[in-house]
């Protein structure tokens, strides 16, 4: 798939919510009920389980309802960290509810003589001491990794991947991407 950016729109001003003063309530009245919130549609990316650093599963619902932008990246990727670098540089312009998560392909390395077994966990955490976090840093599994080759069957990093709140998969990008470019997909997104 090559990029193709999407054009341009205007973001969606959104609105604080409206604060209906609240009544004096003796202690026998009960508090109206809250409304209900519409139920969150669940997409393919949404039922997508993940590790976090400390090896807890994590289901990709955890983020239904916000557009995400997910980099597929490992610590030792030198055009991984160009592209993570990019990602942070426009992080600030991005909407508010847009979020970024960061999947590291990091593998266990086991003992070999004279070294200690790494887990691919500790790699990341050591690289996060000096610099910057995404809303989410986490590990890749076999089944996300499984569900990005149906996209890309390629085995390259880094991997952008660009999802709608509704958990369906906008794009993949292979490569270094460019600010500009991040820009306009993170805008796009709804």
């Amino acid at each position: 798939m090559s990029p193709t950016p999407a054009p341009a729109q205007d973001p969606v001003a959104v609105q604080p919510p409206v604060v209906q003063p609240s009544g004096v309530q003796s202690p026998t009245t009960q508090p109206p009920a809250a409304p209900s919130a519409a139920p969150v549609e669940l997409g393919p990316i949404h039922r997508l389980t993940v590790r976090d650093l400390d090896g807890n599963p994590v289901s990709l619902a955890k983020f239904a309802g916000r557009p995400m932008i997910i980099e597929i990246w490992a610590t030792w990727c030198g055009p991984c960290l160009a592209n993570r670098r990019t990602v942070h540089s426009v992080r600030g312009s991005m909407p508010e509810r847009m979020q970024v998560i960061g999947l590291s392909m990091d593998a266990d390395t086991p003992a070999s003589a004279g070294r200690a077994s790494v887990k691919g966990a500790d790699l990341v955490r050591n690289f996060l001491r000096s610099n910057p976090a995404n809303d989410f840093e986490g590990m890749a599994t076999q089944e996300f990794n499984e569900f990005i080759r149906t996209i890309n069957p390629s085995n390259s990093i880094p991997k952008t991947l660009y999802v709608d709140s509704k958990g369906r998969v906008a794009d993949l990008s292979e490569g270094t991407q460019s600010a500009k470019w991040l820009a306009a997909m993170a805008k796009n997104l709804k």
